[in-house]
């Protein structure tokens, strides 16, 4: 498998996935959570609340880790390990673009001012467990 098809084999695996889990850091210790993903190209956007823990944590270090495909039973399908800058943004226009009615159960709505969006832009991302490849491959960014 060349580089470009790595790469289309990413964007598939991101495009097809919506679940995944992310992983902050305090201090020295690692937090995941699940969490829902959409995606523009390779950069990974996800909703919070400004008053939960990963927010707190990505404002102090905006290092995190994500696993995304590892869906339906998993064992033996390809799946990425993104390491990734993480920010914190709340314009109205990325507000408005991934809110979604089902965040009704967290937040009132995409005025509500605790709502925030988590843009993660991928420092490498590898590819696992691909019948295509000797091993893991990773695409730096």
């Amino acid at each position: 498998m060349d580089h470009n098809e790595m790469k289309g084999e990413i964007l598939r695996i991101i495009s097809e996935s919506r679940i995944g889990i992310l992983c902050t850091i305090k201090g020295d210790q690692p937090f995941s959570r699940y969490m829902i993903f959409r995606s523009e190209g390779f950069t990974l956007y996800t909703i919070s609340s400004k008053q939960t823990e990963k927010v707190k944590h990505i404002a102090e270090n905006p290092n995190v880790h994500i696993l995304l495909g590892f869906e339906g039973g998993g064992f033996g399908k390809p799946y990425i390990d993104v390491i990734a800058a993480a920010s914190i943004h709340d314009e109205k226009e990325l507000r408005n673009r991934f809110w979604h009615d089902n965040f009704l159960k967290y937040l009132t709505g995409p005025e509500d001012p605790n709502y925030i969006v988590i843009c993660c832009k991928p420092k490498s991302i590898r590819l696992i467990n691909h019948p295509d490849l000797n091993g893991p491959s990773t695409v730096s960014f």
